[in-house]
């Protein structure tokens, strides 16, 4: 949810609103015991927070140095262009190490070879691409080799092929060599890659990636965590093997272990809160656009918890506060604060509606609503006000909502409310309606109906990027 500069700084002393350290705890002792559980998937939706925690969890197993691990943090959407997923992770495990240290120097000998035969790699600008400021470490009689080469020699490139046939065919060799030089060197200091974005990869990418990680990095003393939507892995698999393959079977062949992170964790009175929900509030009370007062508004924090957010991600959340946001920048000082606190419900729910059902927002412009599609938006049913202990019990603490029902009904032609037959009774429920209504500072009909106007004039100024 924020940029990787600041994301790579958090703790979960920071922040941890889905109380989510005790997942990291577990994770961290599943490292530390003798089960083999690399290569491991964490697992969860786009828009999870899944970044973040991945930060939090390397943050975390840094600060308890008694493993002495290397932590290695990888970006595999940012290095898809490369298309050499080895050169990738073993760029990483180098960095670990200082210029001219043993560790270094052999990964690299040792890895030449093999990168060479997987990737096609015959020239040091291949390389020194792939290991940026490490290339000065690929040995010499290959770097002299190459320079040959893009000169254009015609005997070197044959000599070159012939070493490309015979590395093929000592490749099982060469990986052995790599692998036993990969337990060699992290004996001392076991290595931890964390190996984030592979979701949002090219398939061809992501495929290549997972069979790496099967082949090379199945060695002692190195964990692989893979922290990716594993739904979206699977869909990646079929478009590159087919949409008969079993891409369940395919996938989990890799990995040995899979944590799911949780869409819900529980407030403060032990109940189980979605996440959307607890996000949508922490993005507003951190606002430094909506004002104290409406964020003071305990009203507006109800809405998401009727709705089914379950379809947002934590990002849509965010484009739902920037929805908000601009409003409150739109809005004419002049009309605002006649009725402040259902204005600024209103304008949450308006935010939630033109994110979430563009058809639905369509209707209350035309003032033609559809019942059953508004009331299966907010999850609710009609208020049936015949029944003196029903509407007793709505009335005496009118939700929010019921509120957007007796709204809606009020500036639309659909009726949400079954009333008593007898004059007298209706007259009366409505009259109690007013009442329950002031304590949402619920002036007049007219006002209401305009300002739904007013924002969703607004909303249609603007378009968020999804």
């Amino acid at each position: 949810m924020t940029d990787d500069n600041i994301m790579r700084e958090l703790t979960f002393s920071n922040r941890d609103e889905f109380t989510r350290k005790p997942i990291a705890e577990k994770i961290i002792k599943l490292l530390d015991s003798d089960i083999d559980v690399s290569p491991l998937i964490i697992d969860g939706k786009w828009g999870t927070g899944k970044t973040e925690f991945c930060f939090k969890l390397k943050n975390l197993i840094k600060a308890d140095s008694s493993n002495n691990y290397k932590i290695g943090y990888v970006n595999a959407f940012q290095a898809d262009h490369t298309n050499e997923p080895l050169l990738t992770l073993i760029s990483e495990i180098v960095s670990f190490y200082p210029k001219k240290s043993y560790q270094r120097k052999k990964l690299i000998k040792n890895a030449v070879p093999y990168l060479r035969l997987v990737g096609g790699i015959g020239l040091k600008a291949g390389l020194g691409f792939a290991f940026g400021r490490y290339a000065a470490d690929i040995p010499e009689e290959l770097s002299k080799g190459m320079e040959t080469i893009e000169e254009g020699s015609k005997e070197l490139i044959d000599l070159s092929l012939e070493s490309l046939i015979e590395d093929q065919a000592e490749a099982e060799r060469s990986l052995n060599t790599l692998k036993n030089v990969l337990t060699d060197i992290t004996a001392e200091n076991p290595v931890i890659l964390l190996i984030d974005e592979l979701d949002r990869c090219r398939p061809d990418f992501a495929v290549m990636m997972l069979e790496t990680i099967k082949h090379v990095f199945d060695v002692e003393n190195v964990q692989i965590i893979l922290i990716t939507n594993a739904e979206q892995l699977k869909a990646t698999i079929k478009h590159s093997y087919g949409s008969e393959t079993d891409s369940h079977s395919y996938l989990y062949k890799f990995f040995k272990y899979q944590i799911n992170l949780p869409t819900t964790s529980k407030d403060k009175d032990n109940q189980s809160v979605k996440n959307n929900v607890t996000y949508f509030e922490k993005v507003v009370r951190d606002s430094k656009v909506i004002s104290q007062e409406f964020k003071d508004n305990q009203f507006i924090y109800e809405i998401p918890t009727f709705l089914n957010v379950d379809t947002l991600s934590l990002r849509n959340i965010e484009q739902i506060v920037r929805c908000v946001e601009a409003l409150v920048v739109f809005e004419d000082n002049k009309e605002q604060n006649q009725s402040p606190t259902v204005e600024q419900i209103l304008m949450v729910f308006l935010s939630f509606v033109y994110m979430m059902d563009k058809d639905l927002l369509e209707q209350i412009i035309k003032r033609s609503i559809n019942s059953d599609k508004f009331l299966g938006f907010t999850n609710s049913s009609r208020l049936d006000m015949t029944s003196s202990y029903v509407r007793s019990e709505i009335l005496t603490d009118l939700s929010v909502k019921h509120l957007f029902l007796i709204i809606f009904e009020k500036i639309s032609t659909i009726p949400f409310l079954d009333l008593p037959v007898s004059t007298i009774d209706r007259q009366s429920v409505m009259a109690r309606i007013e009442v329950s209504l002031s304590k949402y500072d619920y002036i007049e009909d007219a006002h209401c109906d305009k300002y739904v106007k007013q924002t969703i004039n607004n909303l249609l100024l603007f378009d968020i990027v999804k």
